[in-house]
């Protein structure tokens, strides 16, 4: 050990982080080596990059140069052409072609819940999890393409175990276990106002996920990317964990992307109002992007066309699509991070614990559209927000459990009456359908449901 902290000295001396070692000798031998361990993990060069680009307050040149991007309405495309997007989509599938990526780092916190925020129930009749709902709609199309899609899960450290657990505990909800892989996303010491890393805790480094953007760097970290390669698959689909109605896989979006020749895709939903909480999907500097609500000038969040429509209309819902070749090019540039001013907990030079009132400190993440500005274009699908919209982020309100299982009742209901189900019958009538019954409203048995809801005040198809 003495040989592997005189190593260690000498690099903190060299990086100004000496101080991580002031409580050193009041640690037993184990904390010791975590310490140790933890330091010789840090990239100080990063944080140094990092620190200099606060302290000079250096600008994001993608601020700059904003256009609209036009967008493809799906509405608009004749059914023809969806059954050709479909079967483009499905044949990529069966080809094993295509694998998907979720984001599920998040914890439930803002939910007023504990745990990872996909195994959190939103209160439908069926006490699904957001983890079922996603897993039971890769299901559907699996088994329509005879072949399991791999799935790629990114938790973080905090929630990894928990994860793996709910997975194991629910059998993996009958989904194949060897098409699904966990990988946590990486971490980044936190810094104070003088570029110092905090402590967590006297014998402990303070760190913070490096963002959603960090699952391209784990996937290459950890040899997925070459995994993916090697299995021969060209597209990657990217969704969140805290959308209940999002389709994933969706196999015409799929044939949407392929169509079009681009090398990525994302679908959006009109914007409620100029003010809505969500990024937009937009041109920067020529280049396609994802422009977060706080970012977008009022005079353009505001700004209308000839038809008095939002000019800058593109809601992200975090459903994406990129070609394999895109993320493997995007390693050639330098990742960007951005910062975040916030108040972190900190052990003081006493190694008492502090809980600051205002923010203190520093914070960096990567997102994933960083990745966009490395694309020549992107194509845009619009689709429906009642059918493919229901975040999940608030404990009540706005974008609240209870919205989003709202949302997920009424579009089932809207299945039920397009499929020839008298509107009436369904009167005080509770309707869940399962992802395992139906994808996106297709195959509704009409006679067995009629049956069915005259025996019950709710009903699980």
């Amino acid at each position: 050990m003495k040989e592997k902290i005189q190593e260690i000295e000498g690099v903190l001396r060299k990086y100004g982080q000496e101080h991580l070692l002031r409580h050193f000798k009041e640690l037993s031998d184990e904390e010791k080596e975590n310490l140790l361990d933890q330091i010789l993990l840090i990239d100080f060069d990063l944080i140094t990059s990092l620190y200099k680009k606060v302290i000079n307050h250096e600008k994001n040149e993608n601020q700059q140069d904003l256009q609209p991007l036009k967008a493809y309405e799906w509405d608009a495309i004749d059914n023809q052409e969806k059954q050709q997007l479909y079967d483009i989509g499905i044949k990529k599938i069966k080809d094993s072609k295509a694998a998907v990526i979720l984001l599920a780092g998040g914890q439930g916190t803002r939910l007023g819940y504990s745990g990872a925020k996909g195994t959190f129930d939103i209160g439908l009749p069926s006490h699904k999890s957001l983890f079922q709902l996603q897993c039971e709609r890769l299901i559907n199309i699996s088994r329509k393409c005879g072949t399991y899609i791999n799935w790629y899960i990114m938790t973080s450290p905090v929630n990894h175990d928990e994860t793996v657990q709910f997975f194991d505990d629910n059998n993996y909800f009958d989904y194949s276990k060897e098409n699904i892989t966990f990988f946590k996303q990486g971490i980044l010491p936190t810094i104070d106002v003088n570029g110092e890393i905090f402590l967590e805790e006297r014998g402990k480094v303070s760190m913070a996920p490096n963002g959603n953007g960090g699952c391209f760097l784990a996937i290459k970290d950890k040899g997925i990317l070459t995994e993916m390669k090697e299995k021969g698959i060209e597209w990657i689909f990217i969704n969140g964990i805290d959308n209940a109605l999002v389709r994933v896989a969706d196999p015409y979006f799929l044939g949407f992307a392929v169509k079009t020749g681009l090398p990525s895709a994302s679908k959006v939903v009109s914007k409620k109002s100029p003010d809505e909480k969500a990024g937009i999907l937009c041109y920067q500097n020529k280049r396609p992007a994802i422009v977060e609500y706080s970012e977008l000038p009022v005079e353009l969040a505001q700004k209308t066309n000839d038809d008095g429509n939002l000019i800058y209309d593109n809601a992200n819902i975090i459903s994406h699509l990129l070609k394999l070749e895109v993320i493997e090019e995007f390693f050639n540039y330098e990742i960007p991070f951005h910062v975040a001013h916030k108040k972190i907990p900190y052990t003081n030079i006493s190694g008492d614990i502090e809980y600051p009132s205002e923010p203190n400190g520093y914070k960096f993440e990567s997102f994933i559209f960083d990745i966009f500005s490395y694309v020549v274009d992107m194509a845009v699908l619009k689709v429906r927000r009642e059918e493919e919209f229901a975040p999940v982020k608030n404990k009540d309100g706005e974008d609240s459990p209870f919205t989003a299982k709202n949302l997920v009742l009424n579009l089932h209901r809207n299945w039920l009456i397009n499929s020839g189900v008298d509107s009436k019958l369904l009167d005080r009538k509770i309707v869940e359908i399962s992802p395992l019954t139906s994808y996106n409203g297709e195959d509704i048995e009409r006679e067995l449901i009629i049956d069915k809801l005259f025996q019950s005040g709710t009903l699980l198809i």
